[in-house]
Formats: structure tokens, C-alpha cells, sequence
């Protein structure tokens, strides 16, 4: 009886570890790739026409599909003003585009996930370009030293836009991981109660049965 009781806590600590080596194993194909980074950051206010619009990956996306990454410019009066596919280099893709028009601005991007399944997203960003015509009535009327003033306080917005990137940008991947690592856990700690009822039950159809031969 003794050893059937034994056998009976072995099979169900196997049957645990084998749980848990299942949740462990399907923890990477669960998580798909998420927006890390891009440039210009979530909420941030440009001075200067970059020329372009590019976001990064947590991985590499999936490019052999034709078309099936995008990413579309949209300016404050509805026009397009992204052109053409994507390019790829690496992690990061990346789209011509000419920030002309004043305002808030809206990026659309679709990227197919290294895992095969697609991944979207939206963002914006600001683009306030500085007085030209003010900075020039400046310079001739004050001269080039008072003219060399007047421009060092626009620096500070954009010395402080440059903090904001990276913190904007981590919020989706920490979150993604966060879901991912209490849905894992939820999943092991059902499967054990699930094993422990399990060699419980075993253990009892075990004695009882050794009962009855007795």
C-alpha cells in the first residue's frame, strides 16, 4: 500500500513539471512583437521637418509579403503626406515624408510581427516650425548679438521634447509584458490545482483499492 501511495506523489510531480514546462515553453510564441520606439515620439512637438517618419520594433518584422508593412503620414488637413512603401533596416522601418503644415499630425503603421501574425498602431506628433520672419525683423533691428539671444531659448522645448522618446515610447512593450507574464502565471497555477486534485484522487482509488484486496 505504502508503495502504490508512492507512486502516486511521483506521477503527480511529473505531471506538474510537465504543466509547467508546457506554460513555460508557450510563453515566447504568445508575446508578439510591439512598437519600442519612434521617431518623432508619441505627443512630441518638432521645429524642424525631418524628412522623415520611422517607428522600431521589439523585432524584426516579417517582410516577405509585399505591402504588408505600412506606414501613412496624415497632416493636419487630411492629406497623405508620407510617399511610398516602408523601408527596412532591421528592427526599424521607415517612410519619406514632408512635414510642411503646421499642427498635429497622425501616423498610421502596420507591420506583420516576426511570429507571422499583424501588429498595428497610431501615434502623433506636433509640428510647430519657428517664425522665420520674426527671427529676421530680430536680427536687423537689435543686431547679431541680440539676434544670437533671442534664438538660445528655442532649444529648451526641444532639449525637452528629446527626454520624452524614450519613456513614451517603452509604455507599450512593458505593458504588452506585463499582460503576457500574469496570463502565464494565471495558466500555471490552474494547471497544478488541476495535477494536485488529479494525484489526490489517484492516491485515494490507490488505498481504497489496496483496502479491498486486504
Amino acid at each position: 500500500m505504502k508503495s502504490s501511495f508512492r507512486r502516486a506523489r511521483t506521477a503527480g510531480a511529473l505531471a506538474a513539471l510537465l504543466a509547467l514546462s508546457a506554460v513555460a515553453g508557450t510563453a515566447p510564441a504568445q508575446a508578439h512583437d510591439a512598437l519600442a520606439s519612434s521617431s518623432p515620439a508619441n505627443g512630441q512637438t518638432i521645429t524642424t521637418n525631418p524628412g522623415k517618419v520611422s517607428i522600431t520594433l521589439s523585432n524584426a518584422p516579417d517582410t516577405r509579403l509585399p505591402g504588408s508593412n505600412s506606414i501613412k503620414v496624415t497632416a493636419p488637413d487630411g492629406h497623405v503626406v508620407s510617399a511610398g512603401e516602408p523601408t527596412v533596416d532591421g528592427n526599424t522601418l521607415s517612410t519619406d515624408a514632408d512635414i510642411d503644415h503646421p499642427g498635429k499630425h497622425t501616423v498610421e503603421w502596420r507591420a506583420v510581427s516576426a511570429d507571422g501574425h499583424p501588429i498595428d498602431g497610431t501615434f502623433s506628433f506636433t509640428y510647430a516650425p519657428e517664425e522665420a520672419g520674426a527671427s529676421e525683423g530680430t536680427g536687423h533691428s537689435e543686431g547679431a548679438g541680440t539676434h544670437q539671444e533671442s534664438s538660445a531659448p528655442a532649444s529648451a522645448p526641444a532639449a525637452a521634447a528629446a527626454t520624452t522618446p524614450e519613456a513614451q515610447a517603452a509604455t507599450p512593450a512593458a505593458a504588452q509584458s506585463a499582460d503576457n507574464a500574469g496570463l502565464f502565471i494565471g495558466l500555471g497555477a490552474v494547471l497544478l490545482v488541476l495535477v494536485a486534485v488529479g494525484a489526490y484522487l489517484i492516491g485515494r482509488r490507490t488505498k481504497a483499492a489496496a483496502s479491498k484486496s486486504d
